[in-house]
């Protein structure tokens, strides 16, 4: 009998280790902490808020068995000296079993957790505000630099100012990993514009974009050896539009080469323009965006094989559309996505991202603004809440559900300052809301950056929490 207990005793003991070697931790589905907000839509070209909604947060304080990581120690390019990779001297990614990982110059695994338009304010408030607290902007960014190193971000990303990025990186210990946006197809849609050449809403097929992204693309010479350059964006948010294909083939000029490739694609399809579905317009737009994808990769890599092509900021219906998504897979090194309407990541999302595409995706814009700024806060698609604890509440549970994702590798806050509403050279979508960590006269928002800076900080740990 004893022997039996005995026999027992083991195989209860191996169950439990074998569960608790299996097991991985998982953030509550539903956090606990209760946040009322407002959603953004636009209806018929108006702005529309609803009304205030309760929506819940996870924090870092409801993961159970987690404990805060403070002071973590990190590499020269803000990563994780625990996970090492080859390293070539230039970004590049990786996956390693299930997860995907950007890997640093120096071989070490990193995540690229970022703030957009990391720039000076350009209003007359904020040039004084800038002269008064730093003098010159030079002295601006080496500030800067350190205080959102301190943060716990590695990186600026879109739409800032680059050259000071770069001069920083020059005086500083630890350099900032960059961006750039090359405008490629919105600025040959500005240049055929002019020439008379546009006939529909996305020519790809034209002769001229082509030899327009490679004149563009020979520029890249410039920065081809920046071992703190991340990677280029093409364009931010183009309209893959369903009526493509309907406009390409009601081209009056049958020798046009967009009109040639809609006539050969329904031939080929055995479907006549008379009895298309929307399943064949969302179609049609994986063949332009493979041609659009496929020029613009060919033209980088021609002249800077060195860097990363990071896609087109892909948002509102084209980011659900396979064969949108499918083309940017094929041939972009990591999937960039602008993320709205979503208070958190949705895993349905991110598996679909994953089945089309098989390639890292990066959210390169969301926010929430604060109502007690001060500011309308009307402009902008991001969530309204009431108080900037709130915002960095709306921060702690996006990102750790990110984390949570395997074929994600970083994050895009948008973005560095507020909007002013006394910028009158503002565009529509930037003059008026509370979108920045710091306000109109550079200062930081403490209750949402001790957020970001516990939740940065602790980004590979929790990684590790997550997978193990």
């Amino acid at each position: 009998m004893a022997a039996v207990h005995k026999i027992i005793n083991l195989v209860c003991l191996y169950l439990v280790l074998v569960t608790s070697c299996t097991s991985t931790h998982v953030a509550p589905s539903s956090g606990k902490t209760k946040v009322e907000a407002r959603v953004w839509s636009k209806i018929d070209g108006v702005v529309h808020y609803s009304d205030w909604k309760p929506y819940y947060c996870t924090t870092l304080a409801d993961l159970k068995g987690y404990h805060l990581v403070s002071k973590p120690t990190q590499t020269l390019y803000g990563s994780d000296p625990d996970k090492k990779f080859k390293a070539t001297g230039f970004f590049h990614t990786t996956k390693e079993a299930d997860r995907w990982w950007i890997v640093d110059p120096e071989g070490n695994a990193t995540w690229n957790v970022a703030i957009n338009g990391l720039r000076p304010g350009t209003s007359a408030r904020n040039e004084k505000a800038l002269s008064e607290k730093f003098g010159t902007t030079q002295s601006w960014i080496t500030r800067t630099h350190k205080d959102i190193e301190e943060l716990g971000f590695n990186g600026t990303a879109c739409w800032s100012e680059v050259s000071l990025v770069r001069y920083s990186n020059q005086h500083c210990a630890t350099p900032l990993c960059y961006t750039l946006i090359l405008s490629l197809y919105s600025g040959y849609q500005k240049q055929a514009k002019r020439d008379n050449l546009k006939e529909t809403s996305f020519p790809v097929f034209d002769p001229a974009f082509e030899s327009y992204v490679d004149k563009q693309a020979q520029k890249l010479a410039e920065t081809r050896d920046d071992p703190s350059l991340l990677g280029y964006f093409s364009d931010n948010e183009l309209n893959f539009n369903p009526g493509i294909l309907e406009e390409y083939l009601s081209l009056k000029d049958q020798e046009n080469p967009n009109y040639k490739v809609a006539k050969k694609w329904i031939g080929q399809e055995g479907i006549t323009i008379e009895n298309l579905t929307n399943h064949h317009r969302e179609m049609f737009l994986g063949v332009v965006a493979e041609h659009y994808y496929k020029v613009v990769n060919e033209a980088i890599k021609r002249y800077d094989p060195n860097h990363m092509y990071l896609g087109s900021r892909l948002h509102g219906k084209p980011k659900h559309n396979k064969y949108v998504v499918a083309a940017a897979g094929k041939y972009c090194d990591i999937i960039s996505i602008n993320y709205y309407g979503q208070w958190e990541p949705s895993s349905k999302h991110f598996n679909e991202w994953k089945l089309w595409a098989n390639k890292p995706v990066i959210i390169t814009e969301f926010y929430a603004k604060g109502d007690d700024s001060g500011l309308p806060n009307i402009s902008g698609a991001g969530w309204r809440v009431k108080t900037q604890e709130e915002r960095g509440l709306f921060y702690e549970n996006f990102c750790l559900k990110l984390l949570q994702m395997k074929n994600c590798v970083g994050w895009n806050w948008f973005r560095y300052m507020d909007n002013d509403p006394t910028d009158t050279l503002a565009d529509e979508s930037n003059n008026d809301s509370n979108k920045g960590i710091v306000n109109n006269y550079y200062d930081y928002y403490q209750p949402l950056t001790h957020h970001m800076k516990e939740l940065n900080e602790n980004r590979y740990a929790l990684i590790r929490y997550f997978d193990h």
